[in-house]
C-alpha cells in the first residue's frame, strides 16, 4: 500500500472538499438556466480560465499513458510535449474569432456554432455524434486510470470497480450541484496540486541517493543516449505531433471554454500560460517514464502505464519519511482525472440537452432543461462507470482512438470559421469520409500505405482532399455563394 493513514487521510479530505465546493457553487449560481450551467455564465477570467484549462488539458494520459509510452518507446513519447504546447498555436488561430461569435448568438453547446455557421441540421448530428464518441471514449480512458490509481494506492483495499464507482459519485455530486461553475472552482484547485505534486515527484525521483539520475550524472547522459539514439521515424514522431494538436485543439470541452470566457484578452492571456505548462508537467512526467526503463527493466505493457506508482512504491521501501509528498502527487493525478472526466461528461450533458432535448421540445422552459441536465449528469456517469468497468482497453490505445476521430472534425471547426467560402456539402462529404478511413485504418491497420503515420492523419488527408474536390465540383456547378 502506497499510501500511509496520513496519506489517506489526506486524500479523504481532499475528496470530501469537492463536495463542499459543489455546494458553494450552486449557491454561487445566478439562474437556473443552461447557460449558467454549461458555461458559468460566461464570466471566466484569467486565471479561472487558465486553471480550467490546464487541468482539463493534462489528465489520466499525462500521469500514466506518456510515462508508459515514455518507458515503452523512449524519444516518441517526446512528440507528446510538442504536441501540447502546439495546441496552444491551433486555439489562437481560431478562438478569438469564435468568442466573438460566441458572445454575439449565444452559443452554449458545440452544435450552435455548427448549427450557426452551416446552416444543417444533418452535420450538426454528425458533428455531434462524433463528439459524442470521442468525449465516451475520453471519459473511459480517465476513469480507466483513476481505476488503476486507487487500487494501486490502496494496496487492493479498494478493488478497480470500486474504485471507479466511488469516484463517480463524488463527481456526479459536485458536478449536479454546481455546474460549470463548479467544475472550474475545483479545476482551480485540482490544477494547483497537478502542478505541484508533478514537480515534486518529479525531483523526488531524480534525486534518488542511490539511482537518481540527479545524482549520477554519467547515468543521465548514458539514459538521455540511449533513448535519444532510438529509431524513431521523423514522419511518425510528426504524425503523432499533429494527431495531437489539430485533434486536442477542437474538443468540445475545449471549445465551450471558448465560449465562457470574459472576454477576448481573457482568452489570450490563458493560452499565454497555457503555452510554457508541458515544460512543467509533461516533461517531467516524460523523463520519469525514460528513467524508469533503467530502474525496472522488465514491465510489461500494462504494468508500463503504472510506472511512476511503482517508482514512488519503490521509493516507500527505501525508508522514506517523505509520504505526506506523495500524498499529495496521488491526491495531483486523482485531481486531474478527476478534473478532466467532469469536464467531457459536462459537455456530453450539453450535447444532449441543448442539442437534443431542446432543438426537438423548444417549448421546455430554461429551468426544467436545468435540471434535466442534472439528471442527465447522474445517468450517464453510471453508463460511463460501467462501460470503464467491463470494457478491455490499454489507456493509450483510447487516447489516440479519440484523437484519430475528433481529428476529422477539424476542417468543420476550424476552417469553415477561417473560410467563410467553404460549402456545408463538401464539409459534410469529408467528415464522413475522414471517420469512414479512420474507422477502417483502426480495424485493418495492414491497409495503411505506412503504418508509422496514425490513421486520423491518412484520414484527415483524405477528409481535405474530398473536401477540396467538392468545393470545387459545387462552386464549378453552382456558383452559389457558401452560407455564411
Amino acid at each position: 500500500m502506497i499510501l500511509d493513514s496520513t496519506g489517506t487521510v489526506l486524500v479523504i479530505v481532499y475528496l470530501c472538499s469537492l463536495l463542499a465546493i459543489g455546494w458553494f457553487a450552486r449557491r454561487a449560481s445566478a439562474e437556473s438556466s443552461l447557460k449558467d450551467y454549461y458555461l458559468a455564465g460566461g464570466s471566466l477570467g484569467v486565471m479561472s480560465l487558465f486553471f480550467t484549462l490546464y487541468a482539463t488539458q493534462y489528465s489520466g494520459n499525462s500521469f500514466f499513458a506518456l510515462p508508459g509510452k515514455a518507458y515503452r518507446d523512449g524519444i516518441m513519447a517526446g512528440a507528446f510535449i510538442i504536441g501540447v504546447m502546439s495546441i496552444v498555436l491551433i486555439y489562437l488561430l481560431y478562438a478569438p474569432k469564435l468568442h466573438r461569435i460566441a458572445r454575439q448568438e449565444q452559443f452554449i453547446s458545440v452544435g450552435d456554432y455548427i448549427l450557426w455557421r452551416y446552416e444543417s441540421n444533418a452535420l450538426l448530428y454528425t458533428v455531434n455524434a462524433v463528439f459524442v464518441v470521442v468525449l465516451v471514449t475520453f471519459i473511459l480512458g480517465n476513469l480507466k486510470a483513476i481505476g488503476l490509481l486507487l487500487t494501486t494506492a490502496s494496496g487492493g483495499l479498494l478493488s478497480f470497480a470500486q474504485a471507479i464507482v466511488l469516484v463517480c459519485i463524488i463527481m456526479a455530486v459536485y458536478e449536479t450541484l454546481g455546474g460549470m461553475r463548479g467544475v472550474i472552482w475545483t479545476d482551480m484547485i485540482q490544477g494547483l496540486m497537478l502542478m505541484g505534486g508533478s514537480l515534486i515527484v518529479f525531483f523526488l525521483l531524480l534525486g534518488r541517493t542511490d539511482t537518481g539520475l540527479m545524482n549520477h550524472p554519467e547515468l543521465l547522459l548514458t539514459e538521455t543516449a540511449r533513448f535519444f539514439s532510438q529509431p524513431a521515424p521523423t514522419h511518425q514522431f510528426i504524425s503523432l505531433v499533429l494527431l495531437i494538436a489539430l485533434g486536442a485543439a477542437v474538443y468540445p470541452q475545449a471549445i465551450q471554454r471558448i465560449y465562457a470566457a470574459r472576454s477576448e484578452t481573457t482568452l489570450r492571456r490563458s493560452y499565454t500560460l497555457m503555452f510554457f505548462m508541458p515544460l512543467l508537467t509533461t516533461l517531467p512526467l516524460f523523463l520519469i517514464g525514460i528513467s524508469g526503463a533503467e530502474w525496472f527493466s522488465d514491465l510489461n505493457r500494462a504494468e508500463s502505464e503504472q510506472i511512476v506508482v511503482i517508482a514512488i512504491s519503490d521509493l516507500l521501501t527505501d525508508g522514506s519519511s517523505l509520504s505526506w509528498l506523495l500524498a499529495l502527487y496521488m491526491g495531483a493525478a486523482i485531481a486531474a482525472i478527476m478534473s478532466t472526466i467532469d469536464s467531457g461528461l459536462l459537455t456530453l450533458g450539453s450535447i444532449v440537452n441543448k442539442d437534443v432535448i431542446a432543438r426537438r421540445y423548444p417549448e421546455i422552459p430554461q429551468p426544467r432543461l436545468h435540471r434535466i441536465g442534472r439528471r442527465l449528469t447522474w445517468m450517464m456517469m453510471a453508463a460511463m462507470a460501467a462501460m470503464a468497468i467491463l470494457l478491455p482497453n490499454t489507456i493509450w490505445s483510447l487516447l489516440v482512438l479519440k484523437l484519430e476521430l475528433v481529428i476529422q472534425v477539424f476542417p468543420a471547426v476550424v476552417l469553415g470559421l477561417r473560410m467563410p467560402q467553404l460549402r456545408t456539402e463538401a464539409i459534410m462529404g469529408g467528415l464522413l469520409t475522414g471517420c469512414a478511413v479512420a474507422v477502417a485504418l483502426r480495424a485493418w491497420p495492414q491497409l495503411s500505405p505506412l503504418t508509422d503515420i496514425h490513421s486520423g492523419i491518412w484520414a484527415l488527408a483524405i477528409n481535405l482532399l474530398t473536401l477540396a474536390l467538392l468545393q470545387y465540383l459545387y462552386n464549378k456547378g453552382t456558383r452559389k455563394p457558401a452560407r455564411r
